[in-house]
């Protein structure tokens, strides 16, 4: 229940098609103090479609449409070692490193934070 109804509330939840088939999905919270503030949670598409630009565009396309919804900045934490998924967050999406949170998930689960501003999200 915890979870649940928060996100019910704050939530949002995009998926990614490929035909008929859900390939990828993404969910972003919105901040319960600065309702123009979203964190995304969590970014998944489907292992075979890995490395082909899937999630890219799906994050591409969901900030999209938050920065619509007058989101406008978005927060996320990365592994720090998961330099491939920094890179595009940096290169690709215009994501920032802000802050590295210390065993954030337990001892030595270290998260790296990003954030964009959508007001200069194209």
């Amino acid at each position: 229940e915890w979870h649940l109804v928060p996100f019910i509330r704050h939530g949002r939840v995009y998926i990614a098609r490929e035909k008929d088939d859900v390939v990828g999905l993404i969910q972003y919270m919105r901040d319960w103090e600065q309702p123009q503030k979203a964190y995304l949670m969590g970014v998944s598409i489907a292992q075979e479609l890995r490395g082909q630009g899937f999630g890219t565009t799906l994050v591409s396309d969901s900030l999209r449409v938050l920065k619509q919804d007058s989101i406008e900045k978005v927060e996320l934490t990365v592994d720090p070692t998961n330099h491939a998924a920094i890179k595009i967050y940096q290169e690709k999406l215009g994501f920032l490193a802000q802050d590295t949170r210390l065993d954030e998930y337990g001892a030595g689960e270290h998260r790296l934070v990003m954030t964009l501003s959508l007001l200069k999200f194209t």
